[in-house]
């Protein structure tokens, strides 16, 4: 009973109180001076490092603007000798196609053979096509974001597709010709096509019969999607009926076929 009166009535150990008796009075004072020291140190410190760090990013922003702006002459430098390069792959396409045509022109044998060939390849996009179809101009919204209102790949596919399905023979996408070769896919922001960045707007042109088209295509599942687009995500789009239209050829496509063999 002793032992739990002394505890109630001393519940801290004396060595406390001497402590505290034994501390000088302006002990607080002088750690919370310290701790000012130490804080305003610490300030300076963290402002010098801010300085420092701004300063070495003003000086390098004019380099790292010159890198950028050598990176986009270099890649706009590979589009332009791409671009050249496909051409001349075509020009030596059709000038293979004169010869051809003119070693099976002899007799009607080759005639019927070479009007099979022009069918192939008018069918795979080997050739150019022109005839009366459809025009479809598509663009971001107005003031589109990185969220909404910007066209992604698989809207410009779901646009294609629905031509095809509305019955088109021959479709190109900016100058691009549409085979069952041709990739449409997202590429960061932008959208490729046959591996060839694009920027909005689109121009779509699907060559057809006009007079069916335009019903066929507004109840396809690609020109809902696209109406739900400009509905919902306010995307631009204007359709319009075109007497002729001219489908580039893509000029990867080579005409290949197999035949079987006697044995």
């Amino acid at each position: 009973m002793s032992l739990l009166n002394n505890l109630m009535a001393h519940p801290i150990d004396e060595g406390y109180a001497v402590a505290a008796r034994t501390r000088p009075k302006d002990g607080g004072k002088k750690f919370r001076s310290r701790h000012r020291v130490m804080l305003v140190a610490a300030t300076v410190v963290l402002g010098f490092l801010l300085a420092v760090a701004a300063s070495q990013n003003y000086r390098s922003a004019p380099e790292a603007e010159k890198q950028r702006n050598e990176l986009v002459d270099r890649i706009n430098q590979a589009d332009s000798r791409l671009t050249g390069l496909r051409n001349h792959q075509s020009d030596l396409a059709d000038e293979v196609r004169r010869l051809q045509a003119s070693g099976l022109s002899n007799d009607s044998s080759g005639a019927a053979l070479q009007q099979k060939l022009d069918d192939l390849e008018l069918q795979t996009g080997a050739v150019s096509a022109t005839g009366p179809g459809l025009k479809a101009v598509i663009d971001d919204a107005k003031d589109a974001d990185a969220k909404e209102g910007r066209l992604l790949d698989v809207d410009l596919q779901q646009l294609v597709n629905g031509l095809w399905t509305s019955g088109a023979e021959a479709v190109s996408v900016n100058g691009h010709r549409i085979t069952s070769l041709t990739a449409i896919r997202g590429a960061g922001s932008a959208i490729t096509v046959d591996y060839s960045s694009l920027t909005p707007p689109y121009t779509v042109l699907a060559i057809g019969d006009t007079s069916t088209m335009p019903a066929r295509f507004a109840q396809s599942s690609g020109g809902q999607w696209v109406q739900y687009l400009v509905s919902n995500f306010d995307v631009r789009m204007t359709i319009t009926t075109e007497d002729s239209l001219l489908v580039p050829a893509d000029a990867t496509i080579a005409l290949r076929y197999a035949k079987v063999g006697s044995r």
